[in-house]
């Protein structure tokens, strides 16, 4: 069973990686399109985090969602459902076991997600640097990846019309930042732990 799952996580690295390489070229090439429609935030961000149970279990990652009631736009839910995993298991990767807070909230009148981890932290000079292509802020000996996540991250939001951007320093963990435009005036909070 053990070699069953191994393999079965090898198979999915190995499809995400061909994934994130078809996107760059899709990027590139000016043949990417955005599939719009009707998405709620909040519920697209707590069906990724159930996807990643087993993962937050074993990197033993605790992760809270706090967010208003509802937030909605118009956007390619899949698209979107793919940046919070980006930036979900980079918060899993360089955060070392440390909680992960997710804050969902409309601000301004733009729908707005930070994940926020406790992990490595993020040199000033490589705070722009890690949205480029095959960037990455720490070394690929000892953290795993292509460097393609936060790049295809950035030009999904920037597709939709967003901004993606990070505050860090180094040994104090990172937040990052989406803003995406929403047209949910609410601010009531609920908060869940998961």
């Amino acid at each position: 069973l053990k070699m069953l799952n191994t393999s079965y996580s090898q198979v999915e690295r190995l499809s995400r990686t061909v994934d994130e390489l078809l996107d760059v070229s899709r990027f590139v090439t000016g043949q990417f399109e955005l599939k719009r429609e009707h998405c709620h935030l909040i519920e697209l961000v707590e069906k990724v985090v159930r996807g990643y149970t087993e993962q937050l279990q074993v990197t033993n990652t605790p992760v809270t969602i706090d967010a208003s009631q509802t937030i909605e736009g118009h956007w390619d839910c899949f698209r979107i459902e793919q940046v919070v995993i980006n930036l979900l298991t980079n918060a899993m990767k360089y955060g070392a076991g440390k909680p992960v807070q997710i804050q969902l909230s409309v601000e301004e009148g733009l729908a707005t997600m930070r994940v926020r981890d406790e992990g490595i932290g993020i040199a000033p000079e490589d705070q722009k640097r890690i949205f480029k292509r095959f960037e990455r802020a720490a070394s690929p000996r000892h953290y795993g990846g292509l460097g393609l996540g936060l790049y295809i991250a950035g030009e999904i939001v920037q597709g939709h019309g967003g901004s993606i951007d990070v505050e860090s320093a180094l040994g104090k963990g990172s937040t990052f930042t989406v803003r995406l435009p929403s047209k949910t005036p609410q601010d009531s909070r609920i908060s869940v732990t998961l």
